[in-house]
């Protein structure tokens, strides 16, 4: 199991006076980045990106609002 830095940001509606994101930072321990979010969401189609610097982004649309997780090794 690995540790990760998970920056969870959603789309959310403007209205009230809300951001249009919402931002959110974890700690997390999982042995599979892509596992830890399908259990979190599940019957969503997952967009994995795995970058250079070695952090895996997860990019997915909740109920017609985008949601990415970024996974940054401890």
């Amino acid at each position: 199991m690995a540790n990760y830095e998970l920056i969870i940001e959603q789309r959310q509606p403007t209205c009230g006076g809300r951001a249009p994101t919402k931002s959110e930072i974890r700690m997390v321990t999982a042995d599979d980045p892509v596992a830890y979010v399908q259990s979190l969401e599940p019957g969503c189609e997952l967009e994995v990106t795995h970058n250079d610097d070695g952090s895996i982004v997860i990019k997915l649309d909740h109920n017609g609002l985008w949601v990415k997780y970024e996974f940054t090794e401890d």
